[in-house]
């Protein structure tokens, strides 16, 4: 009887712990690319989807006046997180890419929309902005060379997946 009494109250009190609410804010104002290539295995002609590094002459953001991200000689990027306006619905990023030799350049466009919503998780914690239903409305990437991953912006998480 006691083996089963003095579990059973342990639990009891450890649950009486958890009244109040965890205040842990996953939103985030930022949208995550993961830039991406597929590569096939010469013996078993096997497809898998590795990481790119990318060089950048600049990343600009619409709304910002100056570069995000600006060119920095033997600094490639495998991934990039950019900043939204909250302000409004629709962010652009361009994306003025390197080669790896130097000699060209190639500037790309991406345009995204998205939505908000005011949560509340707790009265305690307050209301937090969450952006979501995250969308592409125009780009320069043909369809087959992104893809969406999440359509929320949450922290530490890729939204986006752009294979070179």
């Amino acid at each position: 009887m006691t083996r089963i009494l003095i579990p059973l109250l342990a639990i009891l009190f450890g649950a009486s712990c958890f009244n109040e609410p965890d205040c842990i804010v996953t939103a985030s104002t930022t949208i995550k690319i993961d830039f991406k290539q597929t590569k096939t295995d010469k013996i078993t002609l096997l497809k898998s989807v590795v990481d790119s590094a990318l060089i950048f002459d600049y990343v600009k953001v619409s709304g910002i006046d100056s570069s995000f991200i600006k060119y920095v000689k033997d600094k490639s990027y495998t991934s990039i997180t950019l900043p939204i306006n909250p302000k409004n619905k629709t962010i652009t990023y361009y994306l003025n890419r390197r080669s790896v030799s130097g000699a060209t350049t190639r500037l790309d466009s991406i345009q995204f929309s998205f939505a908000d919503e005011t949560r509340v998780i707790a009265p305690k914690c307050g209301a937090y902005t969450y952006f979501l239903d995250l969308k592409v409305v125009q780009t320069s990437f043909d369809a087959t060379k992104y893809k969406l991953v999440s359509t929320q912006l949450l922290k530490n998480n890729t939204n986006v997946q752009v294979f070179f």
